[in-house]
């Protein structure tokens, strides 16, 4: 396979932990400064359409849960391990999801919250959110976000698995690009993970598979 993922990255200084230490409005200066420092060269893709068939029909219904995070491409996870994602859903299909994490022996848990984007006279918005930290001053930084890719779990009652994909535009021909592919199960088959890399690759999200990484065993 072409779908070259790393299992480990370095550990620059100034990127440690940034989702969770960062006062929010450091975080926005740090997106807009000149150069970006954690933007990468290119505008984003019209995320809408990024999303594939089963995604066009997502229920926010069918994400609820406990995932599994297994693959990203976000320096603000570097140096990060242990990721998981808990989905729920007061008010689909407006989401939230506490996204805990261990940057070394210390935990922590942050939760993100999503708008969705979705009009009732069409379907360009489902599945289509912008993306929040629940903390004072997130709605300062928000990050258009779009799910990719959705898989029904062995019972079809849930999603077994789902891509996500986030950028923002912040000027100077940069972007700011996060995308996490995660599963209910810890270990999920083999292949599977290349698979959905490869199709969310193919539907347009433009992030190289070397710059995707494992998420580190706990």
């Amino acid at each position: 396979s072409d779908y070259n993922i790393q299992k480990k990255q370095p550990l620059p200084h100034m990127f440690l932990p940034l989702r969770s230490s960062l006062p929010p409005l450091l975080y926005l200066f740090l997106l807009s400064s000149p150069p970006p420092l954690l933007a990468s060269p290119g505008p984003c893709p019209d995320l809408s359409d990024l999303r594939t068939e089963r995604a066009r029909a997502l229920d926010p219904r069918k994400l609820q849960g406990f995932y599994y995070e297994q693959l990203y491409h976000d320096v603000a996870q570097v140096g990060a391990r242990c990721q998981t994602l808990n989905i729920t859903s007061s008010s689909p299909p407006q989401l939230s999801c506490d996204f805990s994490v261990k940057y070394g022996p210390v935990p922590f848990t942050i939760r993100e919250v999503y708008e969705s984007e979705e009009d009732d006279d069409d379907d360009d918005g489902v599945g289509v959110y912008m993306k929040r930290a629940d903390v004072p001053g997130g709605q300062f930084l928000e990050l258009p976000t779009v799910f990719v890719d959705v898989a029904d779990d062995d019972g079809g009652e849930g999603y077994g698995a789902f891509t996500v994909y986030s950028c923002l535009d912040v000027g100077a021909g940069v972007a700011v690009r996060e995308l996490v592919i995660a599963t209910r199960e810890r270990e999920p088959g083999g292949g599977e993970l290349e698979e959905m890399l490869e199709t969310a690759i193919e539907a347009g999200v433009d992030v190289e598979p070397g710059e995707v990484h494992r998420v580190d065993a706990c």
